[in-house]
């Protein structure tokens, strides 16, 4: 849940807590694990238009000069019109800097939430909050526009829409959306080219872990993205382990949830995945010393693998990235 935001000065069980508490969760993670983006219904749509998909994926529509006033609904069913490519741009969570970042659009960012640390160009810029983001800071940057998590930031979000800013909020459930949202900000910047350019080559990492395991034996797979949770139906994460090859052993169970361990050995999964990050440095001693982990497969076979959170909960360009790792820790034999 990426999301994209889990947050430094936050344990990861605090964070597991807030985020437990959410009514939309998008993502979790441990202090450095910039979580967002896990729980989102489509990232926007154009209005009198064709979608994102149609609109930006493939050939010379996707170059196309942006026509404007860009009317766009968000994952808040709020229609957002856009009279030009915003100039100033504040973004609330990480997957929002990284996308837009990915699409041309770095240096009409203003203002970025604390844990927006990639590019490493998105740390010079000017911070406006973390967990809470700070209203009056966002202000005092005169955005043109500003990207958000409509679960995470939901509080802001309503905050900066009462007092007149415009807000585009985004909560990708799917890889395919997540990939979308980028070609809509592309459309959105008028940056279509770049936007294309990051989209394609997503869709290909995508495809390239397909046809490596299309032919694999499936494996159960466990992933622990916050101590004691892990990630079901209905997110992009639970995607992730699915498209590597393997059985999500957390499915059955809608979004993101805290763990019965007990059903986690009884599924007994072959491989567990456990995010990375600071703060998160003895989450497998945790793991292993569980009552009965250590009788699973994955544990008797020393299958069990750490990745960085970063990768697979923010909703950015780099959650390919995340797949190809999760890809090699289910078939190592085959993604190398």
């Amino acid at each position: 849940m990426v999301a994209d935001w889990t947050w430094k000065k936050t344990s990861g069980w605090a964070m597991a807590l807030v985020l437990a508490a959410s009514l939309a969760l998008t993502g979790c993670g441990g202090k450095d694990n910039n979580a967002e983006g896990t729980s989102s219904p489509t990232a926007g749509a154009t209005t009198a238009s064709p979608s994102p998909a149609a609109s930006a994926s493939t050939g010379a529509a996707a170059t196309q000069q942006t026509v404007y006033p860009l009317k766009v609904t968000d994952a808040t069913n709020t229609e957002v019109v856009f009279e030009k490519a915003p100039e100033r741009i504040v973004t609330l969570v990480p997957s929002e800097t990284e996308s837009l970042f990915a699409v041309g659009a770095g240096s009409r960012i203003v203002g970025v939430d604390k844990w927006s640390d990639y590019p490493p160009e998105a740390k010079k810029i000017a911070q406006v909050g973390d967990l809470t983001t700070n209203v009056e800071s966002v202000l005092a940057l005169n955005p043109d526009v500003v990207f958000a998590s409509s679960s995470l930031n939901k509080k802001p979000v309503e905050a900066l829409r009462n007092l007149g800013v415009k807000v585009f909020a985004i909560n990708p459930k799917s890889m395919e959306e997540a990939i979308q949202r980028i070609e809509l900000y592309g459309k959105i910047m008028n940056m279509q080219e770049q936007s294309k350019k990051a989209a394609d080559s997503m869709r290909s990492d995508i495809q390239k872990v397909k046809d490596l395991v299309k032919d694999a034996p499936k494996k159960r797979v466990y992933m622990e993205f916050n101590p004691g949770w892990t990630v079901g139906d209905g997110e992009f994460l639970s995607e992730m382990v699915e498209l590597s090859g393997g059985i999500n052993v957390g499915a059955g169970k809608k979004g993101w949830y805290e763990i019965d361990p007990e059903a986690i050995v009884k599924a007994n999964p072959e491989v567990i995945i456990y995010s990375v990050g600071e703060g998160m440095g003895t989450l497998p001693d945790t793991i292993r010393s569980r009552a009965g982990f250590s009788t699973t497969d994955a544990l008797k076979n020393n299958r069990m693998y750490g990745i960085d959170t970063n990768l697979t909960n923010r909703s950015g360009p780099r959650l390919t990235q995340g797949l190809l790792e999760i890809a090699k820790a289910v078939h190592p034999e085959l993604v190398k």
